[in-house]
């Protein structure tokens, strides 16, 4: 009889401990995956933004799972930087000020005496900006990853599938495409030069180039 119930109160025992499992609790939580690619454009902060000498930042960061609940983490930092411009109609441009020098002043602004407006090229570069930084790794509970060694968090939002904190939002990047984050960046800076230069009649920009060397380079 002791036998019999010994063997109950032992089965009983164990279903306790197996709804704790099924349950998480006793442990850390969340079985999600957050390994993979994230990505988060900053903008300029500041009341007079300009995109000749700003510009948004890209934020790529790739999580790799290490045990359940720990994880690395490697961050990318890019921005477009202006490369080079080109003033295709410098030879036919006739200034206004005859004083005017290209070499001294850079490239002219409005319509020149014969009403014709310079066309220009611009060249932009994504740089990689990322600062040296040590490898950071992070410890996954309840659904919210803390930085081990700043203790910054960021918590999974499930309907949207993404990572935040604070303001910062981390959207899951598919196969490390970050091409959306690229567009938006590049239609932050065309946004400016149309609304500061083309609006204004100053140039006539006839097109925007975007090298994406740091994507490639080794």
């Amino acid at each position: 009889m002791k036998t019999k119930r010994l063997v109950t109160y032992m089965l009983m025992a164990l279903a306790v401990a197996l709804m704790f499992v099924l349950t998480g609790c006793g442990g850390l939580g969340s079985s999600q995956d957050f390994s993979g690619t994230w990505g988060y454009l900053q903008t300029p902060q500041g009341d007079k933004v300009t995109y000749e000498y700003n510009s948004d930042t890209i934020y790529v960061v790739t999580i790799e799972k290490k045990t359940e609940h720990t994880y690395t983490i490697d961050s990318k930092d890019y921005q477009y930087k202006h490369e080079k411009g080109e003033f295709l109609n410098q030879a036919s441009y006739v200034p206004r000020n005859p004083y005017w020098s290209f070499y001294l002043s850079g490239y002219p602004t409005g319509p020149d005496i014969n009403g014709v407006l310079p066309n220009i090229v611009i060249t932009f570069k994504l740089t990689d900006v990322t600062p040296k930084t040590e490898a950071l790794s992070m410890t996954e509970r309840d659904d919210v990853l803390y930085v081990d060694k700043n203790g910054l968090e960021y918590t999974y939002d499930s309907k949207n599938d993404t990572l935040v904190s604070g303001n910062i939002v981390l959207h899951r990047v598919k196969d490390g495409d970050i091409s959306s984050l690229k567009e938006e960046a590049q239609k932050h800076i065309k946004d400016f030069y149309q609304k500061e230069y083309v609006e204004t009649n100053k140039w006539n920009i006839t097109q925007y180039n975007f090298r994406d060397d740091a994507l490639t380079a080794k």
